[in-house]
């Protein structure tokens, strides 16, 4: 319940955010599954038990609840299992809210997220099934593994459908499955 950096060469690492037990406390995470580092060096955590993101600036003692934080559940201001995150060069949080079945975006300092990707439990294009690790491209286009789908989808902004770009054809280990 620590997130470490490891400098090159180093023999140990060093605490810079939780270590401080399990818990629910600005200075402890539960369950960390991800971490960004902003080019200013803020480490940004999905802290998955708690169901929120947290912030914490270089040489912080505690962190800062950034995106949810208010319980498990489907409201805009909850998450239930985030799982990955990504923060863009405006600032923006995307979060990939894996038990909602959808990502959420944050935009600096908002109190709600809005859904940018499904938010429907399913196999279909307009759905998605544990969504979990992300990344969002200078345009905004936000490509997912979709987990329990064995593929990768690409959501364009704006669109209410994801597009196979790779995967999606059932669980195996050939050329063109994901498993």
């Amino acid at each position: 319940n620590r997130v470490q950096k490891w400098a090159p060469g180093a023999e140990s690492g060093v605490t810079v955010a939780g270590g401080n037990g399990y818990g629910s406390a600005a200075n402890q995470l539960a369950t960390p599954r991800d971490v960004y580092v902003d080019k200013t060096g803020n480490v940004y955590i999905t802290d998955a038990d708690n169901n929120r993101i947290q912030k914490w600036e270089p040489g912080a003692l505690s962190g800062i609840t950034v995106a949810g934080g208010n319980g498990f559940g489907k409201g805009n201001n909850q998450f239930d299992g985030p799982q990955s995150l990504y923060v863009d060069s405006t600032g923006n949080l995307f979060v990939s809210d894996r038990a909602n079945d959808r990502i959420q975006k944050w935009a600096p300092g908002a109190t709600s997220g809005i859904t940018v990707a499904s938010g429907i439990e399913g196999g279909d294009s307009t759905s998605l099934n544990n969504p979990k690790g992300i990344y969002v491209n200078k345009d905004g286009i936000v490509y997912i593994s979709d987990y329990f789908n064995h593929r990768i989808q690409k959501w364009v902004p704006g669109m209410n459908y994801g597009i196979t770009v790779a995967g999606g054809k059932g669980v195996g280990k050939t050329a063109t499955k994901l498993y």
